[in-house]
């Protein structure tokens, strides 16, 4: 059975999420979600819809899925531990260091690979179950050819997105936010700067802004292939929209029997968000309709056209025929020509043949009074349903009661009443009240008062099993003196049952801490040694012998074109396997590697797990290219344990010198830095002249926005943006005392002379 999988940003999603149809939900903690600013769930609210979630045969994931940093695994150690005793059903997790430390820790919790690791073969996918890892959230690129042949050949849980916001980069490989703004997507931070309206060609549009995921036709075809969860995004949307696409999809699912009912779906779906949709590259690799070039952000429901802009009685109307019925007070958006943002506004005034009408009915022609300040607005302008009362209506939210769904503490409770006064005990806790207590006239009366007064748990988990009562001189004690000494009791309780649960998640958090060693580990530093990273023989060919005398290794970024081996001393070359590897290029690569391997070839760099499947660690030497992010000192040892010989220190860390001094013959810093800010199987040329211009040749496109200017790279129908200039980090890497530099010349315009200058200028700063 194919799992629904909905988004909970919080609790009421949750609920809605499992009362409309969803077999589970996805959320996030308040720290280390790749949605930081969604509400999500703080432990208490975890717990209760955990139990809410298993008391109704369903299931709860917890999203751990950012790059963490060396000073906040005591918060992460926290964090698991709340996950860990909410009893949920599995952590998504992006970070490989994160994964050890659970490994190692916290072993019951079961681990998802999140999308951000940027799965998109089986290799990629053998690689992260050999590491532990049950459930592999697949790329959304994919093609359903590549899902199902992932599906079929890897004993992994597959999960696949079907529903919601894409980004232009393969998740996971996008650092546009973190190296133009400082808030980083893979810290759950990402200001969307693809959203943005871009230049080039001489045209200006949103080249990157892509249009919303729908597989709404699609998703039989996936549960046919085998795919075992079925995921709709939107962590950061509201719970009517998780109702209401949990139940199309759920629907669907169970197939759609009422067509009539199905379009309704669709449309409230439309009405509560909807950009402009797309499959993706679900069918076709070269799908045209993916991006949405004029306008960003939620239009609606496609409502009608504008037929007449009119003034009646000082006031402008719009008059359309509505394709649905509407209200007064729905929102009502129009799409404006040359202006990147649908005008939005409510509809406070409807006339139907002159009169004010509450309704408008569909195919009825209606008009619609605009504000004052509204813009100017002409006719054949397409008109949207934004927000729609009677669609809020039709997806009510059951909330549960959180007391009925508590893990209940059971205990007995002791009560006397004697001339001093009353007593109650219960679990080794006691507490007195002393005051003159009168003869009781029935003793069944007193007795059924401090059951009374003793069964009213309230906002505590406690469930009373037994009250014994000793009361040998018959006395009476008021329903005030009872209440207050079960309130006095019952706090007693609470705050032993808080430290007694605060001093076993202590003692947790630093058994992890003091076995996983986070601080540091120092290994035998060795002396320096330069490398430099290429795609493209001819930036080597300036260099002397001289200059590869103090240049430690070349490596070579090698792609399914490869022919013959750069001109380089065969035992200063490391091939390395580009970050992605398609279906279609799988076999030439994997190929190459065994022709090349068994050639004699036997240092590589990975980028990406597929490497980890694809190569021989015990044959060969590997290296961890950037994008297998070492942002804390458990990556570094979960890269070290998989047999990895070096690794790059993530630009994001805040403090790559503990990482250089912690593994000063591993970690290798970039002193010319030119990280692609993306990595897209989009075209930025066919999305803006919205056609293939069938490039004969690879290109470099300079490009801008208000984030700066920037170079998009095409190869082979792959798209990189790199910024305008590479980085010199090399004096904040000397301060950090790397010992290992390493300078990148890759998928720019070969400039030889300025590789050989670079090269020789970053040698001497080293020395």
């Amino acid at each position: 059975m194919v799992e629904l999988l909905a988004p909970a940003g919080e609790l009421n999603s949750g609920f809605a999420a499992f009362q409309y149809g969803a077999d589970a939900v996805y959320l996030g903690m308040g720290k280390f979600s790749a949605r930081a600013e969604a509400v999500n769930f703080t432990p208490e609210e975890l717990s209760f819809l955990t139990r809410y979630a298993h008391a109704h045969g369903k299931r709860v994931l917890v999203a751990v899925n950012t790059l963490v940093f060396n000073d906040e695994f005591r918060d992460l150690a926290e964090t698991l531990y709340d996950i860990g005793a909410a009893n949920v059903d599995g952590v998504i997790v992006q970070d490989f260091g994160v994964a050890r430390f659970i490994r190692k820790n916290f072993p019951t919790l079961r681990l998802h690979a999140s999308t951000q690791a940027a799965v998109h073969n089986e290799q990629g996918a053998a690689a992260l179950k050999e590491l532990g890892f049950k459930r592999v959230v697949l790329a959304r690129e994919l093609t359903f050819d590549e899902i199902a042949h992932i599906a079929k050949n890897v004993a992994v849980e597959t999960e696949v997105f079907i529903h919601g916001a894409l980004c232009y980069s393969y998740s996971g490989l996008c650092q546009f936010s973190a190296l133009c703004t400082g808030r980083s997507a893979n810290r759950g931070k990402c200001v969307y700067p693809c959203r943005e309206s871009v230049s080039f060609d001489d045209e200006n549009g949103f080249a990157f802004s892509m249009r919303d995921l729908a597989l709404e036709e699609n998703i039989l075809r996936l549960k046919e292939i085998g795919v075992s969860a079925l995921k709709i995004e939107g962590r950061k949307k509201t719970p009517l929209y998780t109702a209401a696409l949990s139940d199309l999809y759920r629907y669907i699912l169970n197939g759609a029997p009422d067509k009539k009912l199905l379009a309704q779906k669709k449309a409230a779906v439309r009405t509560i968000f909807s950009r402009k949709t797309t499959t993706l590259y679900t069918k076709d690799r070269f799908n045209d309709t993916v991006a949405d070039t004029s306008i960003t952000g939620h239009r609606g429901l496609p409502l009608g056209v504008v037929e007449k802009v009119f003034s009646k009685r000082g006031e402008r109307f719009i008059s359309f025929t509505p394709t649905v019925g509407f209200e007064r007070y729905d929102g009502i958006q129009i799409d404006l020509e040359n202006v990147p943002k649908p005008y939005g506004f409510s509809a406070q005034k409807l006339l139907s043949k002159d009169k004010n009408v509450f309704q408008a009915v569909a195919c009825a022609p209606v008009a619609v009074a605009l504000p004052e300040d509204a813009p100017f607005i002409a006719a054949k302008r397409p008109v949207y349903l934004a927000s729609c009362a009677a669609v809020k209506k039709a997806y009510p939210l059951s909330k549960p009661n959180m007391h009925d769904y508590g893990e209940k503490q059971r205990i007995s409770v002791f009560v006397t009443l004697d001339k001093n006064g009353v007593y109650a005990a219960a679990d080794d806790q006691g507490v007195e009240i002393s005051t003159q207590l009168s003869e009781a006239k029935k003793i069944e009366t007193v007795e059924k008062s401090v059951r009374q007064a003793f069964e009213k748990t309230g906002e505590t988990n406690f469930a009373v099993e037994n009250i014994t009562i000793v009361n040998p001189l018959n006395l009476f004690a008021p329903a005030s003196v009872l209440n207050e000494i079960r309130r006095s009791l019952y706090a007693k309780l609470k705050e032993k049952q808080v430290q007694k649960q605060t001093a076993k998640r202590r003692a947790a958090v630093e058994s992890a801490l003091r076995k996983s060693n986070v601080a540091s580990i120092v290994s035998k530093p060795e002396n320096k040694r330069f490398f430099i990273k290429t795609d493209d023989a001819e930036n080597l060919k300036a260099l002397t012998p001289a200059d590869f005398e103090a240049i430690d290794e070349v490596i070579y970024e090698i792609t399914p074109a490869f022919k013959n081996l750069p001109d380089v001393p065969k035992e200063k070359l490391r091939l390395a396997l580009p970050v992605l590897c398609r279906g279609w290029e799988k076999k030439r690569l994997n190929d190459l590697i065994a022709n090349l391997t068994n050639a004699g070839m036997t240092r590589w760099e990975t980028s990406n797990p597929w490497g980890v499947s694809a190569l021989d660690f015990k044959k060969c030497s590997v290296t961890a290219g950037e994008t297998l992010y070492v942002a804390n000192t458990q990556a570094a040892k979960a890269l070290s344990d998989i047999g990895f010989d070096r690794f790059t220190v993530s630009f994001e860390t805040p403090d790559p010198k503990a990482l250089y001094a912690a593994f000063p013959d591993k970690a290798v810093a970039l002193v010319r830095r030119d990280t692609p800010l993306f990595i897209s199987e989009t075209c930025p040329r066919k999305t803006i002249h919205g056609e293939c211009l069938k490039c004969e040749t690879n290109f470099n496109l300079p490009l801008s926005s208000r984030y700066g200017k920037f170079e998009a790279v095409g190869r082979s129908c792959r798209f990189r943006l790199l910024r305008a200039n590479p980085q010199d980090c090399s004096t904040e890497v000397l301060k950090e005392n790397a010992r290992l530099w390493q300078a990148d010349f890759t998928y720019r315009k070969p400039n030889p002379e300025s590789v050989r200058d670079t090269v020789k200028k970053f040698i001497q700063k080293m020395k």
